[in-house]
């Protein structure tokens, strides 16, 4: 039923007139005249009588009356969550998104607050692991939006790049190298290095820069994130050398940050499966984070052109 010929209803019941329906509706007199006719005849039923000026409902109208109001409360319910849909702000909206662990200390906590700020009503549901467990995570509808390394590994994925940095050296506080500006990998010769796991392509890249310079790195302990691999250089265990994003969230920690002469570079994206276009919320989630990024990461990173 049309939601118009249930106000027009609603309008004569309240004020027992075409004419202050009218008013009601800023419409023509003979607008609803029309609409009530329509609805009568929708139903097959007499729903006032005239006497004099006033329309009094009948008696089916009174019996009607009741569902009448529902439907066009319903009808309310489901217009005013349409606009909340629109404006990606609402409690029926439960946004699922994904982050490797390394920046949920106290990255994805200030992402996530600024975001709550602007859409209040949303729940978010954070998800972490590791970027193959975030690209299935993706693909099986498990997760919305995924903080992803680029280039991302599987097909089936639409990416908005986000930030690059490069490879940091993360050591110990008071370090003899943390009195150097920059660490040379010749200086890391003989250290204790923290290094990621060897499947993992920063690993690869690591490799491949201590081949070139013709040296062997002296591999104390592998981790599987940042966060391990930088929790024990705060120990004293040795150097670690991680991407400078994910090893500012743990500046914290008694640890000295170098950048490192020789560029590796990394660049991450959000994500999103290619065949289900983002809804509202993610899509101001995604620029709340590109957002935060550019704000706090900008002396260091470097970003897409808007």
């Amino acid at each position: 039923m049309r939601l118009s010929l249930l106000q027009t209803y609603q309008a004569i019941v309240e004020t027992g007139t075409t004419q202050g329906a009218a008013d009601k509706l800023n419409l023509s007199q003979s607008a609803v005249s029309r609409r009530l006719t329509q609805l009568e005849e929708m139903l097959r039923i007499k729903l006032f009588i005239r006497d004099k000026t006033r329309l009094i409902p009948t008696r089916d109208s009174k019996i009607l009356q009741a569902q009448m109001q529902l439907l066009l409360q319903r009808n309310e319910k489901l217009l005013s969550l349409a606009s909340e849909l629109r404006q990606g702000n609402s409690p029926a909206i439960r946004l699922r998104i994904a982050f490797p662990a390394s920046l949920t200390l106290s990255i994805v906590p200030a992402i996530i607050k600024q975001f709550l700020e602007r859409s209040p009503l949303v729940q978010v549901e954070l998800h972490s692991g590791s970027y193959d467990t975030i690209e299935r995570m993706l693909l099986d509808e498990r997760a919305e939006l995924g903080f992803l390394r680029m280039p991302v590994e599987r097909s089936g994925l639409a990416e908005n790049p986000l930030i690059s940095v490069n490879t940091v050296c993360v050591m110990p506080e008071g370090h003899p190298l943390s009195s150097q500006d920059v660490v040379d990998v010749k200086d890391l010769v003989g250290e204790p290095l923290i290094l990621l796991g060897r499947m993992r392509a920063p690993r690869h890249e690591i490799d491949a820069l201590f081949s070139q310079a013709r040296l062997r790195p002296n591999v104390k302990l592998e981790a599987h994130s940042v966060l391990s691999a930088c929790g024990m250089a705060a120990s004293g265990l040795g150097i670690t050398l991680v991407n400078e994003l994910m090893a500012r969230d743990y500046a914290h920690m008694p640890v000295e940050i170098r950048p490192l002469k020789q560029s590796i570079t990394h660049s991450f994206a959000m994500a999103h499966p290619l065949d289900l276009p983002l809804g509202e919320a993610a899509r101001q989630f995604e620029e709340t984070t590109a957002d935060f990024l550019r704000t706090h990461f900008s002396r260091f990173a470097r970003f897409p052109d808007p």
